[in-house]
Parts: C-alpha cells; sequence; structure tokens
C-alpha cells in the first residue's frame, strides 16, 4: 500500500502541474465572451454630498421685561402672529403713571418759573439802559433767569424719566413673527431679564448644515446645492450658500455652511429638518471608473478587470487598484489603471484572467 502510494505521487504533482499549464492556452482557445467595457478617462466631475441640516429663524429672541413688576395682561398666547411694535404684556403701571403725572406737574411749574424769570430779566434790562436801576439788580434777575432755565431742563428730564419708566411696563414685539412660546401669565411677578416670551421670525428663514471639517475646502460659494423638508420629500428646493464659517467645532470637527433658497418666495418653516445634497466639482481632472467595474475581494483588495487588446480581439486581464472619492455613480481611481484603458463593467465577475472577451455596445 505505501509503495502504491509512493509511486503515484509523482505522478498526481506532474499531472497537476500539466493541467496548470494548460489553463492558459485552453482559456484563450475559447470562445470569446460577450462583455459590456467603458473607456477609462480623465474628466473634471462632480459629486454628490448629502448631508441633514436644520431650517433656522433669521431672527428669534427669548423676550423680557425691562422693570420688575407684576403682570397685568398677556395680549398673545403660542402661535400668535404679532407685528413689530405691537403690545405684547402689560405690566401693572399704577404707581408708575403717578409719577410721571407728579412729573409733568413739576416740569409745567419749572417753564412757568422760568418764563416769570425771563420777564423780569427783561424788564430790568430796559431800566438799566435809563439807568433806573442798579446794576446789580440785573445781575441779580439774570442769574435768577439761569437758575430758572436749568431747573426748566432738570424737569423736563425728570418728565421724559417718568414717561420712559410707565412705557417699560410694556413688552412690545421688535420684529414681526410668531409667538413660540409663552412663559407667563396675568397675576405672575416677574423679574428683570426674566424671558416671558419667545418671538421667532418667520420670514427670510434658512439652512444651517454642519460640515466634516475634511469636506469643507471643496464647498465654495458657488457650489451647487438643494434640500429638501423631510416632512415634504418630495420637493426639491433649489438653494445657494450665503455663508461659510472656516472655523470648526472642536467637540463635533464640523463647519458651519448657511443655505437660502434661490426662490424667496419659498416660505421654510424653522425647526423643520432637511436633507442637503452638496454638488461639489472636483478641483482638477480625476481618472474615474463606474461602480459597476469594481470587483471587491473578501481581502479587502478592489480589481478591475480590464479588456486588454490582443492582435485582433481582446483579453480579460484584471488589474488591483486604489481607489478615491465618489462621485455620484463614478469612483475616483489613484493608482492600477491607465486612461484610454477599457474596463469591463458587465459580465465582470464570471470572466477569467486571459480568457478572450468581445466587446458588446452599451
Amino acid at each position: 500500500m505505501r509503495l502504491f502510494t509512493s509511486l503515484r505521487l509523482p505522478a498526481l504533482l506532474s499531472a497537476s502541474l500539466l493541467g496548470t499549464s494548460l489553463v492558459t492556452p485552453a482559456l484563450a482557445q475559447s470562445p470569446a465572451v460577450p462583455v459590456v467595457a467603458v473607456e477609462a478617462k480623465r474628466a473634471i466631475v462632480t459629486e454628490s454630498l448629502q448631508l441633514t441640516g436644520t431650517v433656522t429663524a433669521r431672527r428669534q429672541a427669548s423676550l423680557s421685561s425691562r422693570i420688575t413688576g407684576l403682570v397685568q395682561s398677556v395680549a398673545v398666547d403660542a402661535g400668535s402672529y404679532v407685528k413689530a411694535g405691537d403690545a405684547l404684556l402689560t405690566l401693572d403701571s399704577t404707581l408708575a403713571e403717578l409719577a410721571a403725572q407728579s412729573a409733568d406737574a413739576d416740569r409745567v411749574a419749572a417753564q412757568t418759573q422760568l418764563s416769570e424769570s425771563n420777564r423780569l430779566l427783561e424788564e430790568t434790562r430796559s431800566l438799566l439802559k435809563s439807568k433806573s436801576v442798579p446794576e446789580t439788580q440785573f445781575l441779580n434777575r439774570e442769574a435768577a433767569a439761569t437758575m430758572a432755565a436749568s431747573a426748566a431742563r432738570r424737569a423736563e428730564v425728570a418728565h421724559r424719566q417718568s414717561q420712559e419708566l410707565v412705557a417699560r411696563h410694556t413688552v412690545v414685539a421688535p420684529f414681526s413673527g410668531v409667538i413660540a412660546r409663552k412663559f407667563t401669565e396675568a397675576g405672575e411677578w416677574v423679574s428683570t431679564g426674566a424671558p416671558v416670551l419667545r418671538l421667532v421670525e418667520l420670514e427670510g428663514a434658512r439652512v444651517d448644515v454642519q460640515i466634516p471639517q475634511e469636506r469643507i475646502a471643496a464647498i465654495a460659494d458657488d457650489t451647487p446645492v438643494e434640500f429638501t423638508i423631510d416632512s415634504a420629500p418630495d420637493q426639491s428646493i433649489a438653494g445657494r450658500i450665503t455663508a461659510r464659517v472656516p472655523v470648526s467645532n472642536p467637540d463635533t470637527r464640523t463647519a458651519l455652511v448657511r443655505i437660502e433658497p434661490i426662490d424667496t418666495n419659498i416660505a421654510l418653516p424653522p425647526g423643520k429638518s432637511v436633507r442637503v445634497i452638496f454638488h461639489p466639482q472636483s478641483d482638477q481632472s480625476v481618472l474615474t471608473v463606474p461602480r459597476d467595474a469594481l470587483i471587491r475581494r473578501a481581502d479587502g483588495t478592489v480589481t478591475v478587470m480590464i479588456a486588454q487588446p490582443d492582435g485582433d480581439q481582446f483579453t480579460a486581464t484584471a488589474s488591483r487598484v486604489d481607489l478615491g472619492r465618489t462621485f455620484s455613480d463614478q469612483i475616483e481611481i489613484l493608482s492600477g489603471l491607465e486612461p484610454g484603458q477599457h474596463v469591463i463593467t458587465r459580465g465582470n465577475e464570471t470572466v477569467r484572467e486571459g480568457q478572450p472577451v468581445r466587446l458588446l455596445d452599451n
């Protein structure tokens, strides 16, 4: 039994070696396999970068009272549309109004005293010309008129302060928009600076999206961009980039890009999630092949089958390639392929190295 095994082993090895040496000639003599191939070319290509963004309001503010007091009335509720200058909330201003009335009375008295001082001064000036009064009396009247003028100005300032104090008991809308939230009700005591209402501007909303720091250089001001609101995925909206913040967030390693719709009549609801698609172009021509040309191996390598000219026909040749960026349905090839070579896109999974192939029209 051992003798038989030892005698057959060299024969088996010879047969195996012989069989291996006959593979290539056998494939070379087999009928050409029909395949579809495309020519690898260098070109300026456009990729698609899809990210998630958020519709943000151009202006939004947490409104607060400029004075401490008791809420007398709230004229709005969440969802109310308001215009700039509308009174939204009023505090009890009884004491402030009484103080304003007192200041107004002081102002009138000061103006009356100033008028009387000016009258006496002019009278004394006329008498001084005829030397009917001493010059000292004229100087006294002149000083009294100056002091009356100062008192009148102080009274005027005090009156304006009292009016401003009354006005501060009312919270007004700084811009037009919608009340997003109400934080207080009538009868509550509020302090200066405490938020009472949240106002969001609806007009001019834009889309904010965070770009990974390694891709921000590919996004230029004129990069084509479109976006869809997640609540209306079938409506694609063309946009334009209005701001790029090159400073990256150290926590997320992203940079802010702001987008506005080209059609200014489109109303964007603030707070909505959107899907943004950028279409940056390559900065220089790159060599690309279709995705279908790639054959991914179990060991992680990627190859393509090339239809190599062989006399009056083509022969399949495998080539390992290194991949770069993705441009829609095209993949950038960094090495392993030359421009002008025909890369098989259909039939590449079954064709074997050295097998004749026949190119079909796409």
